[in-house]
């Protein structure tokens, strides 16, 4: 008789085990939401892994920053860039000085205004790469990402130079300068620097958008694999120039502008060989 109890309760304690609700399931439900919003996304639930899940909804997160970065650039490489557009139409700057600092600008000319003028300004003494583009209007079709920018002097002379500062414009009617880059010591002292001269600068964090961290950033293919990256808003550099024109820029340039130049070229000569 006890025997027979005890196999009753034992039966009765697995039953009750089987209508507890399984953790699982919670994922499951989950997954499935994510697969309704993307519906593209082809997943097994009972097979999946906890890797698989971890992947997926790191990739669920940064899926929104990749196909932006892809959406931005008519072409995907320096190549079909230059199969499709008419050489008059960019150009390319270099100069050689030293292997310590490459001061870098693949967006200069007509496609972030202003960044070609400081570039040339402060690599005065120093390393340079410069892409221009040129044309009239249009110039956003010239734009290359730096995960995308592959033209092959600026891979060499990134891959020569053991530190890169690199340099971009955002388009923002404020006035603000943004510091990242892999060479997290100096990116922050440079900010700090720049705000006791009295500059709108601030220090990305690794996961901001402008941080310009990706291990596929141009700049960050330095033989140190350091960098800056200095971004800054199109009412900053507008506050540098008299007349903000493609054409105009290189004859107006204002106090502000050698005054703002002359503070990253200390801040280079005091912190690198």
């Amino acid at each position: 008789m006890k025997k027979r109890v005890r196999r009753e309760n034992r039966a009765a304690g697995k039953e009750a085990e089987q209508k507890k609700p399984s953790k699982v399931t919670l994922f499951c439900r989950s997954l499935q939401r994510l697969k309704h919003l993307y519906c593209n996304i082809n997943i097994q639930l009972p097979s999946i892994t906890k890797k698989g899940i971890l992947v997926l909804i790191l990739s669920f997160l940064l899926l929104p920053f990749l196909r932006a970065d892809a959406a931005s650039d008519t072409y995907g490489s320096f190549e079909k860039l230059k199969l499709h557009e008419n050489p008059s139409v960019y150009s390319i700057s270099t100069k050689e000085h030293d292997p310590y600092v490459l001061i870098l600008a693949i967006h200069g000319g007509g496609i972030e205004p202003g960044t070609s003028e400081l570039a040339r300004e402060i690599a005065e003494n120093r390393s340079l790469y410069l892409f221009e583009g040129l044309k009239s209007a249009g110039n956003a079709d010239l734009h290359l990402t730096s995960s995308h920018f592959d033209e092959p002097r600026a891979v060499q002379m990134v891959q020569e130079h053991s530190n890169v500062i690199s340099l971009h414009g955002y388009g923002s009617v404020d006035k603000k300068i943004k510091i990242g880059g892999t060479d997290r010591a100096r990116a922050e002292l440079l900010t700090d620097v720049l705000k006791g001269h009295g500059y709108p600068a601030v220090f990305l964090d690794t996961n901001d958008k402008y941080a310009g961290v990706s291990p596929n950033n141009l700049a960050n293919h330095s033989s140190s694999g350091l960098s800056i990256q200095i971004e800054m808003s199109t009412g900053f550099r507008k506050s540098l120039f008299d007349t903000f024109t493609l054409k105009s820029r290189a004859s107006t340039q204002n106090n502000t502008f050698y005054q703002f130049t002359k503070t990253i070229s200390d801040f280079i000569s005091d912190n690198y060989k």
